[in-house]
C-alpha cells in the first residue's frame, strides 16, 4: 500500500539529515539558551525532530510568539510551517490551510521564493488529501515552476513523488511509475544517495500496492517481491550509513520495514514457507519499534500484522487487529481498505461466522468499485456489463411477479375455502360451482407460471451468451492493445536512436564555448528529434555562429536538418580563411545545394527549405558580419536591443526569388551581446488569450537579461517561455543562442 508521506514530513531541517540531538537534549538546550537567536535555532531543530502533534503545536506557538515579539520573519515562517506539518500529519486539513495562508502572506512580503514554493507544495498535498485532484495539480505545478527557477532538485523530486502517489491511489500505476522514474533520474543527476533512497522506498511501496490490487502470475509475483525486498534493503543501508535521524526519515524507515515485511508475507503465502513468515515477523517488529503517529502508516502496519496472524492460523487475533484498524481515520486509500475488508471476511469465514464474512465481502466489493478506474480497453466490455446487469434486474423483477401471483393465489384460495365452509349449508350445487371456478383459476395461474419460467430460462440463456461475447471482445481488444503498444515502443526506440545521431552532429555547449567562451545555447526540440540545428566554427580571424530552422519538426524536420548540417559543414570547411569570408556567400551556396538536391527528383518539385542566420565576428576589430534567410539577429547594447533583419526568402526554392543574399556589417563594442533564435519561441502559443509570444515580447526579455551572466540568461529565457505557455504544449522546436563580445 502506498503511503502519503512527502507532504507531512517535508521540512528543511529534516532534509539536512544527521540530527545527533534527541528531543530531551534539545529541550535542555532550550531551557539553557541565553539569547533569542539561540532559542530560535533550538526551536527550529525541535520542530524538525518532534513527531507528536500536541508537542509540535506547542513549540510552534512558542516560536511564533518569540518571532512576532522580535519581528523575525524567518522565525515566524518556521513557526507557521510547524503548525502546518503538525496538522497535515494528523489529517486536520482545515487548520493546516489557515496557517498555509499565513506562510504565503509572509513569504510574499519577504520575497522568500523557496518558502513560497514550499507553501504551494503543501497546499497541493492538502488538496490531494481532500481528493481535490485539480487543486493538487494547480498548486503542484506552481510549486514546480518555482523550484525549477531555483534549480532545487530535491524539491522537484518531492513533487514528482506526490504526483506518483496520487496516481497510484487511483490505480494509475503506469503514470505513477513515469513520475517515479523522473524522480530517480533527477536524484542520480544530483548525485545524492539519500534522494535516491527516498525515491526507492516509494517505488517499492508502489510495486507492493500494485501487486496487492491487481492479478499477476505466481512467477511474476515472486520476482517482483524479491525486487521489493532488495530495494528496501538498499534504502535501509543508505539511511544507516548516512545516520539520518530526522522525523521524516524515521517514518520512511518505518515504511521501508513494513513494505519489506509485506513482501516476505506474500512470498510466504505463495511458497508456504515458515522462514519467510518469520522474516515478516522480524521486520514487522522493527517497524513497530519506530513509534509513529501517522495514521496511514499505522493502518498499513495493522494490515500486515493481521495478515501474519491469518497466515499463522490465529484468526481471532487477525479480527481483533482489523477491528482496531477500523477506528483509524485515513484519507483516500480505498485500495488498502478494500484488502482489509477482504481479510476480515476470510478471517470470519475461518471462525465460522458466515454472516459477518458476507458483510465484509460486500464492503470489499464496494471499495473495489470506488478504487477501479475505466481504461480504454474496457469501455466496450463495461457497457455490455451494464446491459447484463439490467437483464439480471429484469430477471429478478420477473421472479418477484411470480411470487406475487403465487401469494395472491394462496390468499384467494384460502378465502374460497373459508367461503366454502360458511356457505356449506347453502347447497351442494353452489359448492360444486365454487370448486369448479377455483380449479379453473388454478389452471390459469399454473399456465402463467409455466410461461414466466420459460421466459426466465430464455433470458438466462441470453445472459450467458452475452457474457461469452463480452469475454471474446475483451480478449480481442487486449490483444490489439498489446500489438499497438509493442509497435509504438519499437518506433519510439528507433526515433530515440535517431535523436542520438542528430545530437552527435550538433556541437554541445562546452564545444561552443571553445570558440565563443562567454555564450549559452538553449536547444529544446519539440519531439525526440529536431528540425532546428546550430553549429560554430573558426575561420581565420572570424568566429562563426550559425542557427538554422528546417521546414517542419520531428522526423521530417530532422531528416532535412541532417542534410543541412552536412552541407553547411562542408561549405564552411571549404570557405576561405582570410578577409574574403562572406556569410551571404555561404547562404548562396547552401541555397544552390538545397535546390539541386530536391529539384526534379522523381518528377516532383519540393519547396521545403531552411531558415538560417549566420553571424561572423571579426575578432580583430569586433566587426559583426551578418546574413540571414527568413531570420533575424538581435544586438544588446547598454540595455537596448537592435534587430538585424535578414532577407525574406529561405535557403531553398522560393516563389519570389532574390538574385542573392545580402550581407550587413555592424560595429560591436565591449560587453555587447548578440542573440540569435529560430521562430519556435516567437510562435509559441500562451498567455491569457492563447496568442503567439511574438518578436516584441522576445525583445523585452532580451533587454531584461542582457546585463545578466550568460548562464543565468538561459534560465531566464526558458522560464519566460514556460510561464507564457502555461499548460499549452510546446508547438515547435525552440533554439536561442547568445554570445558576448
Amino acid at each position: 500500500m502506498l503511503i502519503v508521506l512527502s507532504a507531512a514530513f517535508f521540512n528543511v531541517e529534516a532534509e539536512n539529515g544527521k540530527m545527533g540531538n534527541t528531543l530531551d537534549s534539545l529541550q535542555r538546550a532550550l531551557a539553557n539558551a541565553k539569547n533569542d537567536s539561540t532559542r530560535i535555532a533550538v526551536y527550529r531543530q525541535i520542530l524538525s525532530y518532534v513527531g507528536d502533534r500536541d508537542l509540535a503545536v506547542r513549540y510552534a506557538g512558542e516560536l511564533l510568539e518569540l518571532g512576532t515579539r522580535i519581528n523575525d520573519t524567518v522565525a515566524m515562517l518556521r513557526a507557521e510551517l510547524g503548525y502546518v506539518y503538525a496538522y497535515i500529519n494528523n489529517n486536520e486539513t482545515r487548520e493546516a490551510e489557515k496557517h498555509l495562508q499565513s506562510v504565503v502572506d509572509l513569504a510574499v512580503k519577504s520575497h522568500d521564493l523557496p518558502t513560497l514554493a514550499k507553501a504551494y507544495y503543501l497546499y497541493a498535498a492538502n488538496a490531494d488529501d481532500n481528493d481535490d485532484v485539480a487543486g493538487m495539480l494547480d498548486y503542484g505545478n506552481q510549486s514546480l515552476a518555482l523550484y525549477r527557477q531555483l534549480n532545487d532538485t530535491a524539491r522537484i523530486v518531492d513533487i514528482y513523488l506526490m504526483y506518483a502517489q496520487s496516481c497510484a491511489d487511483a490505480n494509475m500505476y503506469k503514470t505513477a511509475y513515469e513520475y517515479l522514474v523522473r524522480a530517480i533520474t533527477l536524484s542520480h543527476i544530483a548525485k545524492n544517495r539519500n534522494y535516491t533512497a527516498d525515491v526507492l522506498v516509494f517505488y517499492a511501496a508502489t510495486m507492493m500496492q500494485q501487486f496487492d490490487n491487481e492479478y499477476y502470475p505466481v512467477d511474476v509475483c515472486l520476482c517482483k517481491f524479491q525486487k521489493i525486498i532488495k530495494y528496501c534493503s538498499v534504502v535501509y543501508k543508505t539511511y544507516q550509513k548516512s545516520k539520518l535521524e530526522s522525523y521524516y526519515h524515521r517514518q520512511l524507515t518505518h515504511l521501508c520495514h513494513i513494505t519489506k515485511a509485506q513482501a516476505f508475507l506474500r512470498t510466504a503465502e505463495i511458497l508456504k514457507s515458515k522462514a519467510m513468515a518469520d522474516s515478516c515477523a522480524l521486520y514487522l517488529q522493527k517497524a513497530n519499534d519506530i513509534l509513529t503517529d501517522n495514521k496511514t502508516l499505522q493502518y498499513q502496519t495493522g494490515f500486515v500484522e493481521a495478515g501474519l496472524h491469518y497466515y499463522n492460523g490465529r484468526y481471532d487475533k487477525a479480527v481483533k487487529v482489523l477491528q482496531h484498524m477500523e477506528t483509524i481515520k485515513v484519507p483516500h486509500i480505498t485500495p488498502i481498505v478494500k484488502l482489509s475488508c477482504r481479510l476480515m471476511a476470510m478471517s470470519y469465514e475461518k471462525l465460522g461466522n458466515q454472516a459477518k464474512a458476507l458483510e465484509y465481502l460486500d464492503l470489499s466489493a464496494m471499495y473495489d468499485k470506488l478504487s477501479n478506474r475505466i481504461v480504454a480497453s474496457k469501455r466496450y466490455a463495461d457497457f455490455k456489463i451494464k446491459l447484463l446487469s439490467q437483464a439480471q434486474i429484469d430477471l429478478i423483477e420477473t421472479g418477484k411477479k411470480r411470487d406475487i401471483i403465487q401469494k395472491d393465489y394462496d390468499i384467494k384460495r384460502q378465502n374460497y375455502i373459508t367461503v366454502f365452509i360458511v356457505i356449506l349449508a347453502a347447497g351442494v350445487s353452489l359448492l360444486t360451482a365454487i370448486i369448479i371456478k377455483s380449479l379453473a383459476r388454478r389452471r390459469r395461474i399454473n399456465k402463467e407460471l409455466l410461461l414466466k419460467n420459460a421466459e426466465i430460462t430464455k433470458l438466462n440463456n441470453s445472459i450467458i451468451q452475452q457474457k461469452k461475447e463480452i469475454q471474446e471482445r475483451r480478449d480481442i481488444i487486449t490483444m490489439q492493445f498489446d500489438m499497438v503498444e509493442s509497435f509504438n515502443e519499437s518506433i519510439t526506440t528507433n526515433i530515440r536512436y535517431a535523436g542520438k545521431i542528430q545530437r552527435a552532429a550538433i556541437p554541445i555547449e562546452s564545444e561552443v564555448r571553445k570558440i565563443f567562451y562567454d555564450s549559452f545555447v538553449l536547444f529544446r526540440p519539440r519531439d525526440i528529434v529536431s528540425g532546428d540545428f546550430y553549429t560554430v566554427m573558426r575561420k581565420g580571424v572570424f568566429s562563426i555562429f550559425v542557427v538554422a530552422d528546417c521546414t517542419g519538426h520531428g522526423v521530417p524536420g530532422a531528416l532535412l536538418s541532417m542534410l543541412g548540417i552536412s552541407a553547411l559543414n562542408d561549405i564552411l570547411r571549404h570557405s576561405p580563411d582570410d578577409d574574403s569570408f562572406s556569410p551571404s556567400l555561404v547562404l548562396d551556396k547552401m541555397k544552390a545545394f538545397i535546390i539541386s538536391a530536391f529539384e526534379g527528383k522523381n518528377g516532383l518539385d519540393i519547396y521545403d527549405g531552411i531558415d538560417m542566420a549566420i553571424c561572423a565576428l571579426d575578432t580583430r576589430n569586433n566587426n559583426l558580419h551578418f546574413a540571414a534567410a527568413n531570420q533575424s539577429a538581435f544586438v544588446w547594447h547598454n540595455g537596448t536591443v537592435l534587430r538585424l533583419k535578414g532577407d525574406k526568402m529561405p535557403v531553398g526554392k522560393y516563389v519570389k526569388e532574390l538574385p542573392c543574399f545580402t550581407e550587413q556589417t555592424y560595429q560591436l563594442e565591449a560587453n555587447d551581446e548578440v542573440f540569435m533564435s529560430t521562430d519556435g519561441i516567437q510562435d509559441q502559443l500562451g498567455g491569457p488569450d492563447g496568442k503567439k509570444f511574438l518578436i516584441r515580447n522576445l525583445i523585452v526579455v532580451l533587454e531584461k537579461v542582457g546585463k545578466m551572466p550568460t548562464v543565468r540568461q538561459k534560465v531566464e529565457i526558458e522560464t519566460s517561455i514556460d510561464m507564457w505557455r502555461g499548460k499549452i504544449p510546446q508547438i515547435d522546436d525552440i533554439t536561442v543562442v547568445g554570445f558576448r563580445v
